[in-house]
């Protein structure tokens, strides 16, 4: 996360430096280069957005890109930004509105149509979800493509098509096997309800790896695999260290819960 927050920092100051330098360079009659066009001024400003996203700032976003909008009111990327601030406030409604106009004025906009459909899934809203996420899967380009099959993975899940759902997580673990985190959690899961419990915990173990470390769900449910594998020492094991990384949160108590009934 320090690093996230130091690369948001740089990006900040290097947009600001960036935009300092062009304001200088429009306010200057003796200078030879090109002022920024407008559009040029709104992605530096969305750059800036994006980096208070990072620090945990979405009214700061919003406020960044309200001036990005003044400048280029037809920049997809700006709506993408407004949707993910909006979502970051817990407000999916006005989320979505982002989303979809970000995705209304490039169709092929493959990060928003992966937002939008995650968004969708947050509503409830299954049928609508699939084809965004499709478009932002199957876009070869799309370097995430691995979330929007995640997101594929879970829609299906959660509406009890389980073979479709195995086959997208599949391939999320497939195409990036270092973070597919939520990939792997929800692959478990289906290992779990075909009571293949040591490959649910093969696939939870997975999930709280490497850049995966962080993931507090499933390290919970890598101590249940393991309570229900009846691997009773490494589930002890596994739910003391979660007491100790989370004090004080809701997975630590479900955790403390499972421990006092293991023999």
């Amino acid at each position: 996360m320090g690093h996230r927050i130091w690369l948001a920092k740089a990006s900040i100051f290097v947009a600001l430096l960036f935009f300092g330098a062009a304001c200088a360079t429009m306010s200057s009659t003796s200078s030879a280069k090109k002022p920024l066009t407008k559009t040029e001024r709104a992605r530096l400003l969305v750059e800036v957005a994006n980096g208070a996203l990072l620090e945990g700032d979405p009214i700061g976003a919003l406020q960044d890109l309200a001036k990005a909008e003044a400048e280029d009111p037809k920049l997809p990327e700006i709506y993408h930004s407004k949707a993910l601030a909006y979502h970051a406030k817990r407000d999916l409604k006005r989320a979505l509105v982002e989303a979809r106009h970000a995705v209304k004025l490039f169709p092929p906009y493959a990060e928003a149509n992966n937002t939008l459909g995650k968004l969708l899934i947050d509503a409830g809203q299954y049928e609508e979800a699939v084809s965004p996420l499709l478009v932002a899967a199957d876009n070869p380009l799309f370097r995430d493509a691995y979330k929007a099959l995640t997101n594929l993975g879970i829609l299906y899940y959660r509406r009890g098509q389980l073979e479709q759902s195995l086959r997208y997580l599949n391939r999320a673990i497939e195409s990036e096997p270092q973070v597919a985190c939520i990939a792997y959690y929800y692959r478990g899961h289906l290992r779990l309800k075909g009571a293949r419990f040591k490959d649910a915990a093969r696939d939870y173990d997975l999930a709280t790896r490497k850049y995966c470390g962080g993931f507090a769900d499933a390290h919970l449910a890598l101590g249940i695999a393991y309570e229900q594998s009846r691997q009773f020492d490494l589930a002890r094991k596994k739910f003391l260290e979660i007491q100790q990384r989370y004090p004080d949160t809701r997975i630590a108590e479900q955790a403390m819960s499972h421990l006092r009934y293991l023999p």
